[in-house]
């Protein structure tokens, strides 16, 4: 399938999520799944007719889409969780299994795109991280103040893109050894951004880093304080260990001031 142009990109999400807002929602009677799971689901399945014509130019309506979950054991749905969605530039989904403590300990469900890498264009792994969402509301009660995006090396750039031009919906991101500074023109949606949290992390040894770093300055010029940069010790283009990835979970979630974090 060939990328769209920008245009087309956005007036298709835009539509799409105008229809998102009337999509019903479909608890599973067996309750919820906790636990290390794949999820797929076709867009007829998710939508209905009307959600599944709108995106019918990126998705077919029959087509299985697929996503890696991590649902803590403990989850409650008395206490809304808070959401990761992980965007990376292969075709799996899944994290670390060490950061599943991280998961649980601060209450927030893993989903990653499973066939969402570097390969797909811009706007099937962005409309795929906007659906994740609705796949876990199908189960699982939420927090939309805890919905954060987790972009990693080519996975990190389409991350920046949706969280700076969806700001309502996600509200904070971490952006790992990959990063899109932007250009002149600063974003349309800037003051819904500033009330964001943004993470960018590199490794001492990752030939890029200084590009990300000046990715995470482009963001503190345009006013966006609470951006953090983190050089993670002794790695390249590796994913975080358990202690930075809680350390970046840890400031994300530091946008509530604590008012919507359930453990």
């Amino acid at each position: 399938m060939s990328e769209t142009t920008g245009q087309d990109m956005k007036d298709t999400i835009t539509a799409f999520l105008v229809l998102l807002l009337m999509v019903p929602l479909a608890w599973a009677e067996e309750g919820p799944r906790t636990g290390f799971f794949k999820k797929s689901i076709t867009p007829l399945e998710l939508l209905g007719e009307e959600g599944a014509k709108a995106m019918s130019s990126v998705f077919a309506p029959d087509e299985k889409l697929t996503w890696q979950l991590s649902v803590p054991k403990n989850y409650d749905p008395a206490k809304p969780a808070g959401i990761m969605v992980f965007i990376g530039w292969a075709d799996w989904g899944a994290g670390k299994r060490e950061w599943n403590s991280v998961l649980e300990d601060n209450n927030i469900i893993w989903i990653g795109l499973i066939g969402g890498g570097d390969k797909k264009t811009v706007t099937e792994r962005m409309l795929k991280a906007i659906l994740a969402k609705v796949v876990l509301e199908r189960e699982y009660k939420v927090d939309p103040d805890r919905h954060y995006l987790f972009g990693y090396s080519g996975g990190a750039q389409v991350a920046a893109i949706l969280a700076t031009s969806k700001p309502e919906l996600f509200k904070g991101a971490l952006f790992c050894t990959g990063a899109l500074p932007w250009g002149k023109t600063n974003p349309e949606k800037l003051d819904l951004i500033r009330q964001n949290r943004f993470v960018f992390m590199a490794g001492s040894h990752d030939d890029g880093k200084r590009n990300i770093r000046r990715a995470a300055k482009s963001y503190e010029r345009a006013g966006v304080v609470n951006t953090k940069y983190v050089l993670m010790s002794n790695v390249g283009r590796s994913m975080p260990s358990k202690t930075y990835f809680e350390q970046a979970v840890n400031y994300l979630d530091s946008r509530s001031q604590g008012g919507n974090k359930q453990k």
